[in-house]
C-alpha cells in the first residue's frame, strides 16, 4: 500500500504534492452544483441562495441556527461517559433511572442540557438507539457519539454545522498568517491511486483512531470548559472538531 501524502502548507504557503499523482480539478460550478444537490438531497429549499442571505443580520442568523438541538444530546452524552457520579469503578458508565435522589436522568439533563425537556430528551435518544430502558426503568446507554444519519432531523444539523464549520476553518487560514500560530489546524492525506477494495478496512482504521482522537480532545476540553460560578471576562467560543473520509470515484 502506498504511503498517502500529507499536505502541509510550505513557507510559501503553497502545498506540497507528490508529482507522480494529482488532485481532481473542481471548479466552482462544481462546489456549487453539489452543494445545491446535497440541499435537494436534505429536503431543504435552495433556491435563490444569495437572495436569502443578503440583507439578513447576524442576530437574525444567529436565531436561526440549528446548532443547540445537536450539541445538547452530544453534552449529555459526553458527561454521561465522564462525570465520576455517573461512573462505575471500571469508568463504564452506570444505568441510571428516570428520577431519583441521587444521579438519575433528570438530574444529568438538568445539570447539562437545562434547556431541554429531560422526558423529550430521553425520548430522542431512545430513538435514535443512544439509550435502551429495561423492564425494571434502568436506563442504560449504549454509546458516546450519535449515529446522526439515522435520524432525518440530526441529519441535516450534523450536515450543515460541518460545512459551516469547515468553511469557517478555510475562510480563517485565507484570512491570516501563514504561520502555525495563526492557522486553524487543517491536514489532509490524500492518495491518489489507492486499492478500492481496500475501503472497507481503511473504513475501519479511521473510524478507530479516529473516535480515539476525538474523545481526547473531547476529554481534554470538557476538564477546561466548565462555566465559571460568576460572571468571568474570559471569552468563550464553540469549538468543533472533525474527522471525514471522502472517496472520489464511488
Amino acid at each position: 500500500m502506498r504511503k498517502p501524502r500529507i499536505m502541509r502548507r510550505s513557507r510559501r504557503s503553497e502545498a506540497k504534492v507528490n508529482p507522480r499523482g494529482s488532485l481532481r480539478d473542481v471548479t466552482v460550478d462544481d462546489v456549487i452544483r453539489d452543494l445545491l444537490d446535497l440541499f435537494g438531497h436534505l429536503g431543504l429549499d435552495a433556491g435563490r441562495l444569495a437572495a436569502r442571505v443578503v440583507d439578513v443580520d447576524s442576530a437574525s442568523m444567529a436565531s436561526r441556527r440549528l446548532y443547540p438541538h445537536a450539541s445538547a444530546i452530544g453534552e449529555l452524552l459526553t458527561a454521561w461517559h465522564q462525570d465520576p457520579k455517573y461512573l462505575d469503578e471500571y469508568g463504564d458508565p452506570l444505568p441510571i433511572r428516570l428520577r431519583s435522589r441521587g444521579r438519575s436522568f433528570h438530574h444529568l439533563a438538568d445539570k447539562t442540557v437545562p434547556n431541554m425537556n429531560p422526558k423529550s430528551l430521553l425520548s430522542e435518544l431512545e430513538q435514535i438507539g443512544a439509550v435502551t430502558i429495561d423492564p425494571s426503568g434502568n436506563i442504560r446507554v449504549h454509546m458516546r457519539s450519535l449515529p446522526v444519519y439515522e435520524d432525518k432531523h440530526l441529519a441535516i444539523q450534523h450536515t450543515l454545522i460541518s460545512l459551516d464549520s469547515f468553511i469557517r476553518t478555510l475562510r480563517h487560514n485565507l484570512d491570516s498568517s501563514p504561520s502555525n500560530s495563526d492557522q486553524l489546524f487543517h491536514r489532509v492525506a490524500w492518495n491518489g491511486n489507492f486499492d478500492a477494495q481496500q475501503i472497507p478496512t481503511l473504513k475501519i482504521r479511521v473510524k478507530k483512531h479516529g473516535q480515539n482522537f476525538l474523545e481526547s480532545c473531547d476529554n481534554w476540553m470538557t476538564r477546561g470548559a466548565k462555566p465559571p460560578a460568576r460572571v468571568s471576562k474570559k471569552k468563550r467560543v464553540q469549538v468543533f472538531i472533525g474527522v471525514y473520509l471522502a472517496v472520489d470515484g464511488i
